[in-house]
């Protein structure tokens, strides 16, 4: 049994929080993985009081916080401005996912951040090392607020963490009990248009806190941008495959909706999450995975 989440990136310029939540809740959804900069624009005007009235009483749940961006120096030098903002945004966070039970956080391992710059330039064996005294800092500030720590691999050449291998070599040698992996079918097919996701068999299902779902356009790999993501309806990556190599890992956590579409940002909140709710639900059910009531 699995539960399907909505990621507010799938809605994020044509909606709100508040409307994300009781959209969600209408439509079906578990849980709802709330972006850090809704979080601050809903903010301005609410608490977390507020916030905690909004969730109170429904179906739909807090899961994870999305996201945390790092980068290949962090923490390796003491005391670092730099750091020290990201640590501040980061135990803010922290902070919040405790009041709500949100309970994970998205950790994304350094990009070249710049479209245009060209691929990351860096060794995998120095990605390593920076991934791992990283992820070993995070998890001890996380561990004050039970947060647990989702390490995201992104399969296009601007990353530096591209495969399950190489995030599962980084997450096992940490080996913190709030450190583990998300899944996204999209940033695992953009390293060389991948649809054979057997490898993700070989983790530990338990270090697999949290997986994402969406599909993308027949376009040039090595062109696809984040903003070539699109519902689970058709597209070209393999589902089937991502969900079955899932299923037989024994998985019954969160199936969460992450979606980077401008065009779909044109369109009124009420279709988006509804369309997103619609096709996921479909295409698992089609998979035979047996969702929640």
């Amino acid at each position: 049994m699995m539960k399907i989440g909505f990621n507010q990136a799938t809605s994020m310029n044509c909606s709100t929080l508040e409307k994300d939540v009781l959209l969600c809740e209408k439509n079906g959804f578990d849980f709802i993985e709330f972006r850090l900069d809704k979080l601050k624009e809903y903010l301005k005007d609410h608490n977390l009081e507020d916030l905690k009235k909004l969730l109170a009483g429904k179906k739909i749940k807090p899961h994870a916080l999305n996201a945390l961006y790092t980068y290949d120096n962090l923490f390796a030098d003491e005391n670092s401005e730099k750091d020290n903002e990201l640590v501040k945004e980061f135990i803010w966070g922290c902070h919040i996912a405790k009041e709500i039970q949100a309970g994970y956080f998205i950790i994304v391992p350094p990009l070249q951040r710049d479209p245009n710059g060209g691929p990351y330039i860096g060794s995998v064996e120095k990605t390593h090392e920076n991934c791992v005294r990283i992820l070993n800092h995070l998890s001890e500030i996380a561990n004050d607020y039970n947060v647990k720590l989702c390490f995201e691999l992104v399969g296009f050449n601007r990353s530096s963490v591209r495969t399950v291998e190489q995030a599962w070599n980084i997450v096992n040698e940490v080996d913190k009990d709030n450190v583990g992996l998300v899944f996204d079918s999209y940033n695992l097919h953009l390293y060389h248009g991948l649809n054979d996701f057997r490898e993700i068999k070989n983790v530990d299902v338990k270090k697999i806190f949290c997986t994402h779902i969406n599909n993308g356009d027949f376009i040039d790999i090595d062109k696809a941008s984040q903003e070539n993501r699109r519902f689970c309806d058709f597209g070209s990556v393999d589902l089937n495959n991502f969900l079955k190599n899932l299923k037989e890992t024994g998985y019954h956590g969160i199936v969460s909706v992450e979606i980077f579409r401008p065009e779909y940002w044109q369109k009124e909140p009420e279709w988006v999450i509804s369309q997103a709710y619609k096709t996921t639900k479909k295409v698992m059910e089609n998979n035979g995975i047996h969702l929640s009531k």
